[in-house]
């Protein structure tokens, strides 16, 4: 007869056992089952079961003998099983994880300035990792951006170039003492190898274990092997430079005043024609100024950004000088310029008035209510048109202007008043419109060279003034260039000499080291 080996699962199970004392069951509405206490007054979804005694559990047979003692099982169970019982002996408890190696310290030690890149720096560590380290987001990377691969590459193939040129390796050793006892504390720590011969081998077995490594002693030999680092290396370069200069002091005089250079950087901003409200975080990012010449003549980020600071805060105090002086001839300039930003379709007249009654242009004795309800009403009538009509109406605005008032010198952010109280100027949306008015700008020629009466005259004067120290300006940075590709040059001369005598001695080296099959006889016969 065959016996049934089925059991219930535990969800099974607990459906069928009885309820506990006192509960009973029930049905709700929407189908589920819950039950219900009436003495404690207490309802659940599970089901409240009595919990069952476990049975005692015999106990088994046993298959090894009586072991009384701890002494007498460890020994058993060492004869049984000896590899599991030591490797159970070192087990550490579950909980306890081996704790991790201890990781060094790094830590920057120098950086270097990417040429080419401003506010971009290549910074070494105590070993010898690097990164790039941008100071103007302060954020630094260990990838290096694909934009300054280039420069970290000719980076690289100067410092290999200095290094093989270098000829008094103990005065950079003291230059590099004199830097602080920071970096020399560091240097102590360092290791370098140490060569083994056979011979040495031989006679040293009963050393210390570590013989293949020593650390770097304050008493060490003068004529020994220097390992250069990275700041001997940026002391090599400077003295480089300072060797290579076969030109008078006097010839080394800036070219470019303070007031030249900052003259210079306010002609760049004029000339992009960036507006004076924009942050100096968004002139940065957008990267238009940053690979002109002139935006290096101020040697740091805070130089560039205190100019700045000063050409916007005097071009926002002649725009707003010039807006004054236009409202006091024409009282609807302050109005329409009002207009431009508050003026919408949704709102009639009364309700616009209403709304905006205390504002200054609304107050105004310069300009009657009637004169004000006309000018908001035709505005309003130009909005609902349709766009392609707006932008025709513009250009015939444009085309209408004459050169002395419209030209490729006007100063986009600060158009004549004629063209910024038109109402076909007003009506077309802002990020419409400025690019119309740019595009259109560019295909006119320059401010002409006459004036009228004795305002132009002094016009024309203080013109011509401006543009001969702007072209003086511009020569003497153009003749800085020229002086620093000299330079440049100079020294990629001096690299390729000092390579070409590296490898002149390398090959005198391996010539030496060539012995033939005839040994010394072969080398004395040469």
């Amino acid at each position: 007869m065959l016996k049934s080996t089925y059991k219930p699962s535990p969800a099974v199970a607990a459906a069928t056992a009885p309820l506990q004392p006192g509960w009973t069951e029930h049905k709700a509405p929407s189908g589920h089952t819950y039950y219900y206490n009436a003495a404690t007054k207490q309802s659940t979804y599970k089901r409240p079961v009595v919990e069952s005694v476990a049975a005692p559990i015999e106990p088994a047979v046993p298959v090894y003998p009586s072991l009384a003692t701890p002494a007498a099982a460890n020994a058993f169970m060492a004869q049984v099983n000896p590899q599991h019982f030591q490797q159970t002996k070192r087990e550490a408890p579950k909980n306890d994880r081996p704790k991790p190696k201890p990781q060094p310290i790094d830590k920057p030690r120098s950086q270097e300035v990417i040429p080419g890149h401003e506010g971009w720096y290549l910074v070494y560590t105590k070993y010898n990792r690097r990164f790039v380290y941008n100071a103007v987001k302060d954020a630094s990377y260990w990838r290096i951006p694909e934009k300054l691969s280039a420069a970290i590459l000719e980076m690289d193939r100067m410092r290999i170039r200095v290094k093989a040129g270098v000829a008094e390796p103990v005065k950079v050793e003291v230059e590099r003492q004199a830097q602080g006892p920071e970096l020399h504390q560091e240097d102590d720590s360092e290791y370098e190898e140490v060569e083994v011969t056979d011979d040495e081998d031989a006679h040293d077995n009963d050393g210390d274990e570590h013989g293949a490594k020593r650390q770097r002693t304050d008493d060490e030999q003068d004529n020994g092997p220097v390992e250069f680092t990275e700041e001997d290396i940026m002391m090599q370069l400077q003295a480089m430079g300072d060797d290579y200069h076969d030109y008078d002091e006097q010839d080394q005089e800036p070219l470019l005043s303070e007031e030249d250079a900052r003259a210079l950087f306010w002609d760049m901003l004029n000339d992009f024609k960036i507006s004076p409200f924009s942050p100096w975080e968004k002139l940065l990012e957008d990267g238009k100024v940053v690979d002109d010449p002139r935006y290096t003549v101020l040697a740091t980020t805070k130089a560039r950004k205190e100019c700045w600071d000063a050409w916007s805060r005097e071009k926002i105090r002649i725009q707003k000088e010039r807006r004054a002086t236009e409202e006091k001839a024409d009282p609807r300039a302050a109005y329409i310029a009002f207009l431009a930003e508050r003026a919408t379709p949704k709102l009639f007249w009364p309700e616009f008035k209403r709304k905006f009654r205390k504002e200054a242009c609304m107050t105004s004795r310069g300009l009657a209510d009637k004169e004000r309800e006309k000018i908001y009403r035709d505005l309003v009538g130009r909005m609902k048109l349709a766009p392609a009509t707006l932008k025709s109406d513009l250009m015939a605005l444009l085309k209408a202007q004459p050169l002395s008032v419209l030209n490729r010198d006007t100063d986009a952010q600060n158009l004549p008043a004629q063209v910024r109280c038109d109402l076909a100027y007003v009506s077309v949306a802002p990020e419409v419109r400025e690019p119309l008015v740019q595009a259109y700008m560019q295909t006119l020629a320059g401010a002409p060279e006459g004036g009228a009466g004795p305002a132009g005259a002094e016009e024309q004067e203080a013109a011509r003034k401006a543009g001969e120290a702007r072209k003086r300006r511009e020569q003497a940075l153009a003749e800085s260039e020229r002086r620093a590709d000299e330079e440049k040059r100079k020294q990629r001369r001096a690299l390729e000499q000092s390579k070409v005598r590296l490898k002149e001695g390398e090959e005198q080296v391996a010539a030496a080291m060539a012995v033939g099959k005839r040994g010394l006889q072969s080398q004395l016969e040469r």
